[in-house]
């Protein structure tokens, strides 16, 4: 066993179930499974590399990686303070957030990575967003004037996974490969690619004109601009490049028609926040609505919460009460993660989630680890507008690449074995 196991073996069987979860994300709608295959034998060799070896390899870094499982504590530790095993939302959920539990102990129990397998996936990840561009903006171009008139009304062209996650995932490739660019670590023929690879996705991203995505790929970019002038003293290279940006972003708004309707869509949106009504047929308007609607329940339970049980049935009685003009199909569940925990768990609940999620930021912050941070400002800005940690691939996007980026980094004189170049 210690020989299967060895730490080669492990490192590459590591990368390759870490692969599978990657592209299992883009396939969800065809193979839902992958990604949990992928998991679980990323926790399988973990464990075996654990007992081959009678050691847990990461035991330095245990609070770090472990203090995301106090996310998997709160769900199921209030689940049972309000219901018993065998209700079927628990059950849901358990399952649900089970990668809080399995991914954080895995990462935990693997030898550290080399610096040149956690590239790979970061490509891994740049070439899955760029197949899934391509998909798209064929079908955008096959269907152009349908779309573009659908973007007047907040639907947007489809995507595999759905376009908020999709964006999302989008973003964290634009960045990742603008840090493996600047680092200048990859041979020089696939730096000149991972950097076409970056562009393109900028462009496609002001295409697909999803908010949340836009939002979070500028925030982050000013983030990394920010870190190069003051960190790095590369001042020069980071204005040219905020006024690169600031010029392809001035073109992307004259040439993509999605983009201009978008932003009519979401004006005329703003314009109806004070017409109940409109939360019926208003993406943004029936945000702010639910923001409400929660507050209102907060108060009633502020310490504790209603559970994530209770919570959706309690919503729909306070829409009930608080706004009858609203139809049942369109009440929503507060479309924020802070909020939605909140509401959920209560302010003891909600220390728990920031505690158990952003611990592992503070060590990033001391370690100066500069894509641990990135890829934290797109989750945490898409928690602003998204409960995104509620779904299955929400939960991938925001737990999976902040530990790869967290990941300890073995030392440059470890053993290698056979790696792509």
């Amino acid at each position: 066993m210690k020989r299967f196991f060895s730490e080669t073996r492990a490192r590459q069987l590591g990368v390759f179930w870490c692969v599978v979860i990657i592209a299992g994300i883009f396939v969800s709608d065809y193979v839902r499974v992958l990604p949990s295959i992928g998991i679980a034998g990323l926790f399988v060799t973990g464990v075996g590399y654990a007992v081959a070896h009678r050691r847990i390899a990461q035991r330095a870094h245990w609070a770090m990686l472990l203090s995301f499982v106090l996310i998997y504590g709160l769900h199921v530790g209030t689940a049972l303070l309000h219901a018993g095993w065998s209700n079927e939302i628990f059950q849901r959920d358990a399952v649900l957030q089970l990668p809080f539990l399995l991914l954080p102990i895995a990462f935990l129990l693997l030898p550290s990575w080399l610096a040149v397998h956690k590239r790979v996936l970061w490509l891994v990840l740049i070439g899955c967003c760029l197949g899934a561009a391509a998909r798209a903006t064929s079908y955008y171009l096959l269907h152009q004037k349908i779309i573009d008139q659908n973007y007047l009304h907040s639907k947007v062209m489809p995507t595999v996974p759905d376009h908020i996650r999709f964006s999302l995932l989008v973003s964290m490739a634009v960045l990742a490969g603008l840090v493996l660019v600047l680092n200048k670590e990859l041979y020089p023929r696939l730096r000149l690619a991972a950097l076409g690879g970056v562009v393109l996705l900028f462009l496609f991203q002001h295409l697909l004109a999803v908010r949340s995505g836009i939002v979070t790929m500028y925030a982050a970019g000013a983030l990394l601009l920010v870190w190069l002038g003051w960190q790095l003293r590369h001042w020069r290279v980071a204005l040219a490049g905020a006024g690169l940006v600031l010029l392809l972003g001035g073109a992307c708004l004259l040439l993509f028609p999605t983009l201009q309707n978008k932003i009519i869509a979401t004006r005329t949106d703003a314009e109806q926040l004070d017409t109940v009504g409109a939360a019926n047929y208003y993406s943004v308007t029936a945000r702010v609505y639910s923001y409400d609607v929660a507050w209102a329940l907060i108060k009633q339970r502020p310490l504790l919460g209603l559970s994530k049980i209770e919570l959706e049935a309690a919503m729909a009685r306070q829409y009930h009460a608080m706004y009858p003009g609203i139809e049942p199909a369109h009440y929503l569940l507060p479309h924020n993660q802070f909020l939605f925990n909140l509401a959920a768990y209560g302010a003891v609940g909600l220390l728990v989630f920031v505690v158990g999620f952003y611990y592992a930021l503070w060590e990033g912050i001391r370690q100066r680890n500069l894509m641990l941070l990135l890829m934290y400002s797109i989750v945490s800005l898409s928690f602003m507008v998204e409960y995104t940690l509620e779904t299955q691939i929400g939960v991938l996007i925001g737990l999976f690449f902040i530990l790869l980026a967290a990941a300890p980094v073995a030392p440059a004189d470890a053993p290698r074995g056979p790696v792509p170049n």
